[in-house]
């Protein structure tokens, strides 16, 4: 099968850009032929396509280093992107794709390209990574800074996004999210063009689905995998360490990290990763903390190996964090709080859960794991053979697959977009 796998970017980017690269890679392996779009960034890279690629434009910040026209012109883009649509229009008649796969287009290539897919008469199927459908802000993270509880704008209200300077604080920023999300969802424009859309977490689906942005029946689960690596070590019996892995950013709980571990002073927690928040995490932190900034792979099993627990404190609705399946991967007990899809990464074992933002909660899950390395162990084959279980990269592709059979049949024989599931689908159910 000829898939287009379409994105904002193409290279390894946070927990989207390495699903998506790691599908695109076992997909190939697997006899398909990948092939990508994405907007023309520097990091992307290297692909036969690129030279088919619309202009990536700055909009994080707005544009604010912009000249006042093209900020409006990248305002406008956000909404509807016309140099997207018309190369992505090029793409399709060049590459002659099977099936679209969409991992992201939000503020960036936005939903243009998916009336293109949809009048050449492709099926369209997009993964679904946080809650930009249904959240302005596409975090549920109420002003930026703590989870959204109940989450506001889920039912098509998005001023409340405006009220709280949900997106970089700003009155601006967030009203142009809000104008944005209003317009693609009154005009159904991902409704009406998907034909299926995949939750990595049943959280996420239950969310989405509750909200009328999407038809429920739209929906299928499928979780997250990775590939089989070597063999996990043993926890260590003496020494190590307690590992953070991630984006610093204020939703991934960092800070209530620092504060567990300033009531540990002789556990050494190693965080890493970098991000904007890391200088003045930095100046937070106290002495037995240890920042080791951006690692590659090989640098990030190392740091496994040597650990006795991973801790995922976040302060959001994580989806289904890539982190805590390498930590099962590796035999590694993992430390996350009860938010989102994490619960459900460890209910078949391998795990505590904790309060979000409960630093002393926290502090005693940890403390529980130093001092009993047995108990540690323990946790971490429970962890490692759940994954076994569940989220291996032959479960993900063979459920891919079975996904992509259901919309290239429906689109043969002229259903509606998420109709009902066909044999062996993931079901829209909890």
């Amino acid at each position: 099968m000829r898939i287009a796998m379409v994105a904002n970017w193409w290279y390894r980017r946070g927990g989207l850009g390495g699903v998506m690269l790691d599908e695109a890679a076992w997909l190939t392996r697997r006899g398909h032929e990948i092939l990508p779009f994405a907007a023309a960034h520097e990091a992307n890279l290297e692909t036969g396509t690129a030279h088919l690629f619309p202009r990536f434009v700055e909009t994080s910040d707005l544009g604010q280093d912009l000249m006042p026209i093209d900020r409006l012109r990248a305002a406008r883009a956000i909404i509807h992107n016309p140099e997207a649509a018309k190369r992505f229009g090029e793409f399709v008649r060049q590459a002659r794709p099977d099936l679209v796969h969409v991992h992201g287009t939000l503020r960036q290539l936005s939903p243009s390209i998916l009336g293109v897919a949809r009048a050449a008469g492709l099926p369209i199927v997009m993964t679904i990574h946080d809650y930009g459908l249904v959240c302005p802000q596409g975090l549920l993270l109420k002003g930026g800074r703590a989870a959204c509880i109940s989450p506001n704008c889920v039912r098509g209200n998005p001023v409340f996004a405006i009220r709280y300077r949900c997106i970089k604080g700003s009155v601006a920023a967030s009203a142009l999210g809000a104008v944005e999300q209003l317009v693609h969802r009154s005009l159904g424009w991902y409704r009406d063009r998907v034909d299926l859309f995949i939750a990595p977490s049943r959280f996420l689906l239950n969310v989405v689905g509750g909200s009328g942005a999407i038809r429920r029946e739209q929906l299928r689960h499928l979780p997250n995998g990775l590939a089989i690596g070597p063999t996990p070590s043993r926890v260590p019996d003496r020494g190590g360490h307690v590992l953070f892995v991630g984006r610093l950013v204020a939703e991934k709980g960092v800070n209530v990290l620092l504060e567990a571990a300033r009531r540990l002073p002789a556990v050494p927690v190693v965080i890493a990763g970098d991000g904007p928040v890391r200088e003045a995490l930095t100046r937070a932190a106290p002495s037995n903390v240890t920042f080791t900034g951006h690692q590659d792979q090989m640098g990030l099993e190392d740091l496994r190996r040597r650990a006795v627990a991973v801790v995922s404190p976040s302060v959001w609705y994580e989806n289904a964090p890539l982190s805590v399946l390498e930590a099962m991967h590796d035999g590694r007990p993992v430390v996350a709080t009860d938010i989102g899809g994490q619960p459900e990464l460890l209910e078949q074992g391998g795990g505590t859960l904790v309060p979000t933002g409960d630093a002393e909660g926290l502090a005693q899950a940890i403390a529980d794991l130093w001092s009993d390395r047995t108990l540690a162990g323990r946790r971490g084959t429970d962890g490692h053979e759940a994954f076994m279980r569940r989220f291996t990269a032959d479960r993900h592709v063979a459920g891919l697959e079975a996904i992509y059979g259901e919309a290239l049949a429906a689109r043969v024989l002229g259903r509606p977009p998420g109709g009902s599931p066909g044999p062996g689908a993931p079901r829209a159910t909890a």
